[in-house]
């Protein structure tokens, strides 16, 4: 017999990272976008120093640059596949958890589809191994309801193994999945059912055996909160080198730059934008209508400092822009995408857990293009 679920408590307003749950939490800041904000209002003092110095409100030119561009190097070519959402669903995520065999890991944020959770309790009654490690600390930081508990109450007594993220983490804000130790889903998306219905996000599934292995060898390290240093060339971690790699990116393209995110408030990735617009690469930059608390979008100040520097930058309504993803010099020899969970913010790119991939397959970044060609023709969401 199937078991007997309690229901999640309805989600109503989007704010960051999570869907607010039960009215009583409906005007309060999550964690996530606290840390969002600082980021910004610290972006506002570095532009206003710089300004002071320069007489522009742009950061001045080499200050989102450590130095020579990161080699980016993709993993294995022919692995890897995409899922968009809100178009694809939950099929192919559904699809892996059915198959597994013997072991399923997860690392998420927010994991509260009752469908996924389902999914997730009949693979452990069907004697899979089953082990998820959830973020805790932000919500406990801000004395909310954690979202996770949902899932916990669940399927933890079927026997599914559930521990809350490292406390060394500001956030687990990794989405990651692995079955069987053959296939893994590296996902910009949280496991809630907003986010296949009116998000932008996508999916990677790795059959990549070494990119597995080392994905693998984190849960393990994070499950017991031990220290891990990853070192696969495709695989982009926070807080270890999610910044140098997605620094290397933006600083080693040099036709074109295409950016998804929903948070930019990190001076350096935002002067590294800014200088590759400055050098002559046609930079496009979608960010989410991602509002904070004072009634102003978290974005503003990246998106006007990124259009003075001669980047086309706008926020957007619809689709909500969760992604975190940047196609770098797309139908050139050199293209390669970045798709992950870690948004361009210092408490995201240094003090989290994070997990990205660097693809460079033609079929997954024709996909992403597309998607970014669609929703750039949405009209841009006025900034005060």
């Amino acid at each position: 017999m199937p078991p007997r679920f309690s229901r999640p408590c309805m989600y109503r307003k989007y704010s960051s990272d999570i869907f607010f749950s039960c009215p009583r939490h409906s005007g309060s800041m999550n964690a996530r976008t606290q840390l969002i904000l600082a980021g910004a209002v610290m972006v506002t003092v570095l532009t206003v120093i710089a300004a002071g110095c320069t007489g522009t409100t742009t950061p001045s030119p080499g200050q989102g640059s450590t130095g020579a561009a990161v080699n980016v190097t993709s993993g294995n070519t022919g692995i890897h596949t995409i899922f968009v959402e809100p178009n694809d669903g939950r099929a192919l995520v559904l699809k892996t958890i059915a198959g597994a065999q013997k072991t399923i890991t997860l690392t998420i944020y927010q994991l509260d589809d009752p469908e996924i959770v389902a999914a997730l309790a009949a693979a452990q009654e069907r004697g899979v191994s089953v082990r998820i490690i959830y973020n805790n600390a932000s919500f406990a930081a801000e004395n909310v309801s954690n979202p996770n508990e949902y899932a916990i109450a669940n399927l933890t007594p079927l026997g599914v193994q559930m521990m809350p993220g490292s406390p060394a983490f500001v956030l687990t804000h990794q989405k990651t999945l692995t079955a069987d130790g053959s296939v893994a889903i590296i996902m910009t998306l949280n496991l809630d059912p907003a986010f296949f219905g009116t998000t932008r996000d996508f999916g990677i599934i790795t059959n990549d055996p070494a990119e597995i292995q080392e994905i693998e060898k984190v849960f393990e390290a994070d499950w017991n909160y031990q220290n891990v240093t990853p070192t696969q060339p495709s695989l982009v971690w926070s807080p270890v080198n999610a910044r140098e790699k997605i620094l290397g990116l933006i600083n080693g393209s040099t036709k074109t730059l295409d950016v998804y995110n929903d948070a930019i408030t990190d001076p350096q990735v935002i002067g590294a934008l800014s200088d590759a617009a400055r050098r002559g690469v046609s930079v496009r930059v979608l960010a989410a209508d991602n509002v904070g608390s004072n009634g102003t979008n978290v974005n503003a100040l990246a998106l006007a400092t990124l259009t003075a520097s001669g980047a086309q930058a706008k926020s957007i309504a619809s689709p909500y822009i969760h992604a975190k993803a940047a196609v770098a010099d797309y139908g050139t020899p050199r293209q390669v995408a970045y798709v992950g969970s870690a948004y361009f913010a210092a408490e995201s790119l240094d003090q989290s857990r994070n997990l990205g991939i660097l693809v460079t397959e033609q079929p997954i970044l024709d996909r992403i293009e597309l998607e970014f060609n669609q929703d750039w023709q949405v009209p841009a969401v006025p900034e005060p």
